[in-house]
């Protein structure tokens, strides 16, 4: 898969994620967006924490880093790795959607894959 495959794939499932509470998708759909979204979070947190790593410590790159790194492991302990199945439409989305805020901030880090 090329880079550019990888960035349509990636404005795809942002896209799926922030339209889900205005089109309240399936339960089957839903859950399959956040289990995407998840994935790709957790890739891209190791391309944060290498990036905070390298600014000088507490200068506005390191804080930045980390302000999004602390709003993303905090994001996943809310929301869980995995959808629950229970959950209204509504509430599933709008679990869906804070996960893709979260994969937007991140989306300048590379994916493990992408970086070594």
């Amino acid at each position: 898969m090329t880079l550019a495959a990888d960035r349509s794939a990636l404005d795809g499932l942002l896209e799926a994620a922030f339209s889900a509470c205005g089109t309240l998708p399936p339960p089957a759909e839903t859950a399959e967006v956040h289990r995407r979204l998840v994935a790709e979070i957790r890739l891209r947190l190791p391309g944060a924490e290498r990036a905070m790593a390298r600014a000088p410590v507490r200068s506005r790159a390191w804080y930045a880093h980390l302000r999004v790194m602390d709003a993303t492991r905090d994001a996943l302990l809310r929301v869980g790795e995995e959808p629950d199945p229970c959950e209204s439409p509504l509430g599933a989305a709008v679990r869906v959607a804070e996960l893709g805020r979260r994969l937007r901030e991140l989306a300048v880090y590379p994916a493990d894959s992408e970086d070594s």
